[in-house]
């Protein structure tokens, strides 16, 4: 599967979770979808640049990770302390909505990167090289 594919699934995901749960607690629904935005943009961002950087040059990746980790920290806290500082929201349901969103991106960005390196190996190993 591409990084494009796999974005557009996140997106349908996202969005599918977040109308389903307005549906029952509609009066959160801002504050839900605050939740999922920063978690969904990132994800989507950073499994598109993973690809691209994998098969361009595998061996800058580690680096990436390790800067796009950092990074994520700033902007998380950045993106959650504007909510809370300048909107007048309910601070719980934006970060149990937030919290849901990230592990569960993260998870599943997790598993996409492991089926591109697995996909990149079982083609080194069917073209003779280990």
């Amino acid at each position: 599967m591409t990084a494009k594919k796999f974005s557009a699934g996140l997106t349908i995901l996202c969005f599918g979770t977040w109308v389903l749960t307005a549906v029952i607690l509609e009066r959160y629904i801002a504050e839900i979808f605050l939740g999922m935005t920063a978690p969904l943009v990132v994800g989507v961002a950073t499994v598109l640049r993973v690809e691209s950087i994998f098969q361009n040059s595998p061996e800058k990746l580690t680096a990436f990770m390790t800067k796009a980790f950092g990074g994520k920290m700033v902007l998380y806290a950045l993106y959650l302390g504007s909510v809370f500082v300048f909107s007048a929201f309910s601070e719980r349901p934006v970060l149990v909505s937030f919290v849901v969103y990230f592990v569960t991106l993260h998870m599943l960005e997790a598993l996409f990167i492991r089926s591109v390196f697995k996909g990149s190996k079982a083609r080194d190993e069917s073209n003779g090289r280990e």
